[in-house]
């Protein structure tokens, strides 16, 4: 129903009109009268009617002085002037001030009634028009949320070039542009078996945490947060001078208001500060490094890099250049690197007489990197073995009864995932050259296209990708994409597209210059030349 406030200095005028009108029938509820504008407003204040009967000539506050006020204070009921023949003047007044519509007095039912039916459409449409417009701008803002989710992981993964993340950044409202950078990741554990699903939480883990990073953080850091793929948090902090004293100090505090809300306990790994856009993705690493001793140091706490990182020092079997050893002879699928590999690893270790943390150390890295190899072939892991967590993956190593098992999980693991991984490597870098080619088919117009697009586009690691397109056909992706590019030129001139600018653009060049070059290399001679060619056939 449409509520409805009747404003007439009038008694009889007012009791007439409550009994003339069938209310109901019209979906319209009477919720109040007023003697004057300055009772009527303060009924709209606290009634807030949809349409307001008013009469021009009354006393204290006249009609249109209570219209001007009430629109001043922001209400959007729409008004009927009540005049008679001599106050026509003023009723052309109150329709500049926005009134729907007057009623000339003595007040005819029919008329009335139909003022008041036209009223109703306007608010119904008014409402539709609104119920659409608050549609839209809730779609507009989850599609910014997942663009802005999109854009901040592919900076930590490194798969956006820094040349147009400050302007991605920018256009997404994101004010964290700084010279140094430094990463946090939050994770969540339940206390006991009565808690409820981890991964039921994980979906609220998002709303929860930005809300008490707004609550800590300090205003000498800019601070952007966002959910990575595995449900982690990920705050990204910005320093103008390199100054992250403070964070291990603001993220605990973050840590202890949320785990006082809940039944669970909340970890948060923390990355070193770095200089640059480009060093994200590192110091990210770094928080998802610290964030794995908490199987070795326990849960519920802040991990800096820089302390497990002095630890590892003194005891680590697996070191980076260990790690790039491993990933790169399982890229190349060189098996005799792989076996030297695992014998100079498990000597060290004897060597070292590594204790049971050492190794859950080691077994947790070695595994990550088999997930990293797994994740840049686009293999599904449930085609190898079961999947496990790491908190799964941490109480099988604890449960292993001696170093000879442990060695023989880890040369089984990785033996079975070179099997799998490079027996369908033929028939699967084939696809992903057909994927790729299929893309840029599709793309070369755009000049704003690059290896990264690709990338994402095919859904693949962008380093791994131009490994693999550059041994599957002996050119990088780059060159492929401007010998497209120089067909479909060629096509297009002699198709009778003469004007080279035009050619340049359609083929995604915007300098024509630049352009003339690669086109000269391709072809032997410059676009002039060879139109001029074309013409002279």
């Amino acid at each position: 129903m449409y509520k409805v406030l009747i404003v007439d200095d009038e008694y009889y005028f007012r009791q007439a009109i409550k009994v003339s009108l069938p209310w109901e029938e019209l979906d319209l509820q009477l919720i109040g009268e007023a003697k004057n504008g300055e009772d009527a407003l303060e009924l709209t204040r606290m009634l807030h009617p949809d349409i307001i009967m008013v009469d021009i000539n009354m006393p204290i506050m006249d009609g249109l002085a209570f219209i001007k006020e009430a629109k001043a204070e922001g209400f959007h009921s729409k008004f009927i002037v009540l005049t008679g023949h001599s106050e026509f003047a003023y009723a052309k007044h109150a329709l500049q001030l926005g009134v729907s519509n007057y009623v000339l007095k003595p007040i005819d039912e029919e008329e009335i009634r139909s003022s008041l039916c036209e009223i109703k459409n306007v608010i119904n449409k008014e409402r539709e028009a609104k119920v659409e417009l608050d549609d839209l701008k809730k779609q507009a803002a989850e599609k910014a949320s997942l663009l802005r989710n999109q854009i901040l992981n592919d900076w930590l993964l490194g798969n956006i070039g820094s040349e147009h993340l400050e302007q991605h950044l920018q256009s997404l409202g994101m004010d964290i542009v700084s010279p140094y950078y430094m990463t946090a990741v939050i994770d969540i554990e339940a206390i006991d078996e009565h808690a409820r699903s981890i991964s039921q939480m994980k979906t609220t883990i998002g709303s929860r945490c930005a809300k008490f990073v707004q609550q800590a953080v300090n205003k000498s850091f800019k601070c952007e947060g966002f959910l990575n793929g595995k449900g982690q948090f990920v705050l990204i902090f910005g320093s103008d001078d390199n100054d992250f004293g403070q964070v291990g100090e603001l993220c605990d505090s973050i840590r202890s208001m949320m785990a006082a809300t809940n039944e669970y306990t909340y970890t948060i790994g923390l990355g070193n500060g770095y200089l640059g856009y480009e060093a994200v993705p590192g110091s990210y690493k770094e928080a998802l490094y610290a964030l794995k001793h908490r199987f070795i140091l326990g849960g519920n706490r802040v991990i800096p890099y820089s302390k497990v990182a002095q630890t590892a020092m003194k005891v680590s079997l697996y070191s980076v250049d260990k790690r790039s050893r491993l990933l790169m002879s399982m890229r190349t699928g060189n098996t005799r690197e792989v076996e030297e590999w695992l014998i100079d690893f498990f000597n060290n270790a004897r060597l070292k007489k590594a204790s049971i943390e050492m190794l859950l150390v080691a077994g947790l890295e070695i595994f990550s990197t088999c997930m990293e190899f797994l994740e840049e072939t686009s293999q599904d892991i449930n085609e190898i073995f079961e999947s496990q967590t790491e908190s799964d993956l941490f109480q099988f190593i604890e449960q292993l009864n001696s170093f000879n098992e442990f060695e023989e999980w880890i040369r089984s693991l990785i033996r079975k995932l070179m099997s799998h991984v490079h027996a369908n490597k033929s028939s699967r870098s084939a696809m992903i050259v057909e994927e790729v080619k299929t893309f840029i088919e599709s793309n070369y117009a755009n000049e704003e296209m690059r290896i990264e697009d690709i990338a994402r586009g095919v859904h693949m690691n962008y380093n791994y990708l131009c490994y693999v397109f550059k041994k599957e056909t002996s050119c990088t992706i780059n060159d492929y994409l401007t010998q497209i590019r120089m067909q479909r030129a060629k096509e297009l001139f002699d198709q009778g597209f003469l004007v080279v600018q035009e050619v340049a653009s359609r083929v995604g060049y915007s300098d024509a210059n630049y352009f003339g070059k690669c086109f000269k290399k391709y072809a032997g001679i410059s676009p002039s030349k060879y139109i001029s060619h074309i013409g002279n056939l």
